[in-house]
């Protein structure tokens, strides 16, 4: 994937990698935390050092005293009851440094120490892995995307922390597609391109094109008076919500306010505790985690799993950049890629109203304005989307604006 690749990672530093999808960022990360080729079999050459130590006869669990990892799939990485419980194993191979108690209050993980792992939101469960990783500092952190899932809170108190960290001499390899987001925390960025790692100036946010039609008059998701319950707990109360013909409707929300919830309310996945939801055609949700829709042995088997034929087969992959992949395995696919692919079997199901939970993740600057024009495209054939983000740079791209806020929904227009 690459060759050659020289990088060091000096201590008081934050360095940013971003690249395309597919680029090689998280294959950089997993090498450097062992995963490959120890987990992920593959061929690695070269020489790794931390300290004068070299690292490529130390497996994941050994170098896991050296190195702390937060992997792009947060519900991946934690295997214990509670967050209590994996702060607590975070202090035994690491030790009670006052910098991971400060990482828990700063990330406001302190309301979920008790909370069931399985019954947190996606951004819940980030700042959790984040949380458990930082008790590594001053040792260097490994975090890939860490930002996906997190809302605008949660982001400030990440590039604080990271900040934090450097000044104590902790460092950080970090692989952000949204890499603005963090701001100042970052000391300097590397681009990986053609296999090869560049410095590169601080990325900025994509300029993504408004939708250039109206929506229709025609409503084909309506929900009324909706709440939602999770743990017992009321989550949402009272929710009212319309879709129209050719709408593009961005919802947002600070984690753990029930985005994901509701969105599997309006598809149809779970019930509400009141309420109803009346849709004038079929309505499809493509959740956070792509690899969990995609069951097929190749690419080009997971498209033709929805009937289309070959012709049409090929032209959507050739769409979503994904014509020289239609041999490969879905696994083995960058997130940005199972996100096209996942996008690419939805185009053609063609569904009426399509929920896309977190759709930029993953997806660089180029990749997300290339599907937000498909989604602008659709939308003026008069299919409705949903999209659920923390990204405000999606709010551009769409009809309206909705926040939830304090289990109720709030429109908050165009602006930021």
């Amino acid at each position: 994937m690459f060759g050659g690749l020289a990088l060091d990672l000096g201590s008081g530093s934050v360095t940013g990698l971003i690249g395309r999808s597919g680029g090689g960022k998280t294959t950089l990360l997993q090498s450097v935390a062992g995963l490959i080729p120890w987990i992920h079999p593959a061929e690695v050459r070269g020489r790794m050092e931390l300290d004068g130590e070299e690292l490529e006869e130390l497996d994941p669990g050994q170098r896991a005293h050296l190195v702390a990892t937060a992997l792009d799939r947060p519900a991946s990485q934690l295997f214990l009851a509670t967050p209590r419980q994996e702060l607590e194993a975070a202090r035994r191979l690491w030790g009670d440094a006052p910098f991971g108690r400060t990482a828990v209050e700063s990330l406001g993980v302190g309301p979920l120490l008790d909370r069931r792992c399985t019954t947190l939101s996606s951004g819940e469960r980030q700042r959790v892995v984040l949380a458990v990783v930082l008790h590594a500092v001053p040792r260097p952190l490994l975090l890939d995307e860490p930002t996906a899932f997190l809302d605008r809170e949660g982001v400030w108190s990440l590039e604080t922390l990271l900040g934090e960290a450097s000044r104590t001499g902790g460092s950080a390899l970090v692989a952000e597609q949204s890499g603005w987001r963090l701001g100042s925390a970052v000391t300097r960025w590397t681009a990986l391109s053609a296999g090869r790692a560049e410095e590169a100036g601080a990325p900025r946010p994509p300029e993504l094109p408004a939708p250039g039609h109206a929506p229709g008059e025609r409503v084909l998701l309506r929900a009324r008076g909706v709440t939602v319950e999770r743990g017992g707990a009321t989550l949402l109360r009272d929710v009212s919500l319309e879709l129209r013909e050719g709408e593009v409707v961005l919802l947002g929300g600070a984690n753990g306010s029930g985005k994901t919830s509701l969105a599997r309310v309006l598809a149809g996945l779970d019930h509400p505790r009141n309420g109803t939801v009346e849709v004038a055609g079929p309505v499809l949700m493509v959740f956070p985690d792509a690899g969990l829709q995609l069951f097929a042995a190749t690419v080009e088997a997971e498209v033709a799993s929805t009937g289309a034929g070959v012709a049409e087969r090929a032209r959507v992959l050739r769409r979503h950049g994904l014509e020289h992949m239609a041999a490969r395995a879905p696994w083995t696919l960058s997130r940005g890629e199972r996100q096209r692919l996942l996008h690419a079997v939805m185009d053609l199901l063609r569904p009426r109203v399509l929920i896309l939970d977190e759709p930029a993740q993953g997806l660089d600057g180029e990749a997300l304005e290339t599907l937000v024009r498909l989604i602008h495209r659709r939308a003026a054939r008069g299919r409705a989307y949903l999209l659920i983000s923390h990204r405000e740079e999606l709010a551009a791209a769409a009809h309206r604006r909705l926040e939830l806020v304090d289990g109720g929904i709030v429109e908050r227009g165009g602006e930021p």
